[in-house]
């Protein structure tokens, strides 16, 4: 179960699509607006297993020089192994205008990886004593003298074209498959990560209908992630309905075999210019015997933009409005 939990865990979040750039950095250059934000997450895999996520993120745009810095870091708890997962991330992100309403952004980002296990929390069988049943404090088992902490390079491009009605992305993570072996004698290489993003977004009142708000748009977005011979999909259906929005999600992976995961539900509320987020997905199936987590998200984002309080409503997830 470890090393499918340690796959998938960065890509189990209830609002994809407000934290793209995890998945795609080029995300980051979106719109080319200066954001900071924090995410939290708590994903319960079993009984005996919760792994807590913490994630930052903050964006720089250079709007006269056609590009954006972006950083983030992403740390992963694993409560009862001991492991903890870390990763910093340095973006570069290029826009590119293809038409007056058409952007390409192409990215490029470097990571420095890092994994701890706490030895004091597992367990070796040189440390049982069968006849008695007692576990010994200590362990001469040599493997155990090699656990601790390893460090790492990870390095990535992701390219996003969008206009304010549709978005395509691709994703190439961990090209130069970093060595994240814990054994000098052996390698344990992570396999490239390729990922597919699309999206969507339709005006469901352009008549102006008095029961929905003036602004109200559905916004579908597919994220799709490939590593190895696993595959994860989630689908999101958001309704922007003025400052408050309402989300649904579907989650699906195939390692073993294929099947559907959990169903998420998100809230969200514009606040001029704060972000706030409530999720939680529903797992579809047994916890414990196949990777269906359920997951609690909490989330803040702020914009820095100085006319996102005069939006009145328009809170639209793809715009093109400050790239002008």
């Amino acid at each position: 179960m470890l090393p499918k939990i340690i796959l998938a865990q960065d890509e189990y979040v209830v609002s994809q699509s407000k934290f793209l750039q995890k998945s795609n950095t080029s995300y980051f250059g979106f719109n080319q607006m200066g954001k900071v934000g924090v995410l939290y997450n708590t994903l319960e895999v079993n009984e005996n297993e919760r792994i807590d996520n913490k994630y930052a993120f903050a964006s720089l745009p250079f709007q006269n020089r056609n590009f954006s810095l972006g950083f983030d870091i992403n740390f992963f708890d694993l409560k009862n192994t001991g492991l903890r997962i870390g990763l910093s991330r340095f973006v570069y992100v290029y826009k590119v205008q293809l038409d007056s309403q058409v952007f390409f952004l192409p990215s490029v980002y470097v990571g420095l990886g890092s994994q701890n296990i706490d030895v004091s929390s597992m367990v070796f069988s040189d440390q049982l004593n069968r006849n008695s049943g007692f576990i010994n404090s200590n362990s001469v088992d040599p493997v155990s003298e090699n656990l601790g902490v390893i460090n790492y390079l990870d390095i990535g491009a992701s390219f996003l074209v969008h206009s304010d009605s549709f978005l395509l992305g691709l994703s190439l993570k961990q090209i130069n498959k970093p060595n994240v072996s814990f054994n000098d004698e052996d390698t344990f290489q992570k396999e490239i990560k390729i990922g597919f993003q699309a999206g969507y977004e339709f005006d469901i009142n352009p008549f102006g209908r008095s029961y929905l708000p003036r602004y109200s748009y559905l916004y579908t977005f597919l994220n799709t992630m490939k590593e190895g011979n696993s595959i994860y999909a989630q689908m999101e259906q958001k309704f922007n309905l003025g400052e408050f929005n309402l989300g649904f999600s579907e989650q699906a992976s195939m390692i073993d075999s294929f099947g559907l995961n959990n169903i998420g539900v998100n809230i969200g509320l514009n606040l001029e210019n704060f972000y706030f987020n409530l999720g939680y997905n529903f797992p579809m199936r047994s916890i414990g015997k196949v990777y269906a987590p359920s997951i609690f998200e909490l989330a803040v984002i702020f914009d820095f933009s100085i006319y996102q309080r005069n939006n009145r409503g328009l809170y639209k997830s793809l715009q093109i409005d400050n790239y002008y």
